[in-house]
């Protein structure tokens, strides 16, 4: 659940893993001199020519679903209310990215968790559902045990191998950003975990994305940005950040302007906003 479905605090970076690095550096040139020799004539990297015209990312902030895989939220409801779990699943996505924006839009806040148990209690009330508290508390726990997306791994070593510093930038909280980083053994790989706790102000408010300028101490030019929901990847690319939709669920493209620098459906449009795909 991001946009349909429904990103921890600073800390000292930590040493990318030796994993897979030798591979790495044997197959895969650096950034900077790939670009270099783009612009001599020669082709090293596909898709690498976006680098050459706006200079390469030195970071990366990601919301937290392109990462965690947020689908086994709407599974659980489904599993609690067979007949109409995937109605009850929408309507809940809904009313809690509704009522985030409400509350940014008005200057308040509340930590995600409440939030999100306010917007489940409304859904099933107005579907004519009850649900108890351990339900609603099992439902919105799910938030914090989710597994990645395949692709995720892979991808994160590579941007690591290359010298990109990660964060997470998210609505989630930090508590629930942190457990599935831990459940999926990506604590070693992220520099800083930024939950809009921390500003009390949820995305797409410029309070939230300027986190990341502080966490990484650079210029919005040198920090790209990787959104699961097309408002996020809006909200970004107004705040002035290179921003990467990964449009894993395949809706269209937002109509606000100026939107995402580059749009696919996977890690690969992570790659290639850092140059390596």
């Amino acid at each position: 659940m991001t946009d349909d479905a429904p990103s921890r605090p600073t800390e000292a970076p930590s040493p990318a893993p030796d994993r897979g690095r030798a591979e790495s550096v044997a197959v895969f040139p650096s950034r900077r001199s790939a670009i270099g020799a783009i612009a001599a004539g020669a082709a090293l990297l596909p898709g690498a020519g976006y680098a050459l015209a706006h200079g390469p990312v030195d970071a990366i902030a990601f919301d937290g679903f392109p990462i965690f895989d947020p689908r086994s939220v709407v599974q659980k409801v489904a599993a609690l209310v067979p007949d109409r779990g995937r109605e009850l699943a929408q309507s809940w996505s809904t009313k809690l990215f509704g009522n985030s924006w409400l509350y940014t839009a008005a200057g308040r806040y509340a930590p995600f968790d409440e939030l999100a148990d306010n917007a489940l209690r409304y859904a099933a009330e107005s579907l004519g559902l009850t649900l108890s508290s351990s339900d609603r508390t099992m439902l919105v726990g799910a938030y914090s045990n989710l597994d990645v997306w395949p692709d995720v791994s892979a991808a994160l070593l590579r941007l690591r191998d290359a010298g990109i510093r990660l964060a997470f930038l998210s609505n989630l909280g930090e508590a629930a950003l942190r457990a599935n980083m831990a459940r999926n053994g990506l604590d070693a790989l992220f520099d800083h975990v930024l939950s809009t706790d921390r500003v009390r102000a949820f995305k797409p408010s410029p309070k939230a994305y300027a986190m990341a300028l502080d966490a990484f101490g650079l210029p919005k030019s040198r920090i790209g940005f990787a959104a699961f929901g097309g408002w996020d990847a809006a909200g970004a690319a107004w705040f002035g950040y290179r921003t990467a939709w990964v449009n894993r669920l395949g809706v269209p493209l937002e109509r606000l302007g100026p939107g995402p620098a580059i749009v696919g459906s996977d890690m690969t449009t992570v790659l290639r906003l850092a140059a390596l795909a």
